[in-house]
């Protein structure tokens, strides 16, 4: 068994498609066999309508073909094999997994950025790591890390995938406007109900009065203080007959005197 498959190993294309499943290894084998199908029938069918040069170039490319085929396939096949070897064991990348379902989200784009330093050409590494910025809504760079997946050979196996995650991105964007918009209506609703909500201050009448405030009033430096009051009576008098005038000061003048 293991010699009918190196034998059938020699036939470009054909590891890839038993191992992998790849569809470019599938075309180039179809590709080879058409060249070799090509060269039997021309040097056994068309023997006798063509010459010894001619057939001896029919088979100088047909060697020349399963060499150029042989080459890209396996370096085809080589480059998506490293593609998958994203580490010796695989632990990086399983942490990154297991970071990525507990919502550790910095930590996982850490793990998932240094296997993609080892390998820039891991294409479950990049197809992981957008659909870790699609979580924390970094859409363009989401975009970004699928438009570098898709250069890669290795995308064709992951296109259904790659498709479903794109589908996504455009979901999530529309949920995130539509969000954006209804917080934009709510904060403009209740701007509008906070200046419906502030009293108006009332217009005075054109008429009101002006209260003028009371003037005090100093007293005139001209007006000279009262005199104490007096109180005078007429006494006659005994020797002479005429009237003599007794002054008394009132009660309050005597206090004052006295202080």
């Amino acid at each position: 068994m293991r010699v009918v498959f190196s034998s059938l190993s020699l036939w470009p294309g054909f590891v890839g498609v038993v191992r992998r499943g790849l569809w470019d290894q599938l075309a180039l084998a179809l590709l080879f066999g058409v060249f070799a199908q090509a060269t039997l029938f021309v040097n056994f069918f068309w023997r006798d309508y063509l010459g010894g040069y001619l057939r001896a170039s029919t088979g100088v490319v047909f060697l020349i073909a399963w060499i150029f085929l042989g080459a890209v396939a396996n370096g085809r096949l080589k480059r998506y094999e490293k593609s998958l070897l994203y580490d010796a064991d695989g632990e990086l990348f399983l942490e990154a997994q297991t970071r990525y379902l507990r919502g550790e989200w910095f930590e996982a784009e850490c793990a998932l950025k240094s296997v993609l330093k080892k390998n820039p050409q891991d294409a479950e590494a990049l197809l992981l790591l957008a659909t870790l910025c699609r979580h924390t809504r970094r859409f363009s760079e989401a975009r970004q890390t699928l438009a570098a997946l898709e250069k890669l050979e290795a995308a064709d196996y992951w296109r259904y995938e790659i498709g479903l995650e794109k589908e996504a991105i455009r979901t999530d964007l529309r949920a995130l406007r539509e969000e954006r918009l209804a917080e934009r209506k709510q904060a403009e609703e209740e701007t509008q109900n906070v200046e419906s909500e502030v009293p108006e201050t009332p217009e005075l009448p054109s008429e009101a009065r002006t209260v003028e405030p009371p003037t005090l009033k100093t007293p005139d430096e001209n007006v000279p203080p009262s005199a104490p009051s007096l109180d005078t009576e007429v006494v006659p008098n005994v020797g002479t007959g005429r009237p003599i005038l007794r002054f008394s000061l009132t009660p309050n003048d005597v206090k004052s005197d006295a202080a």
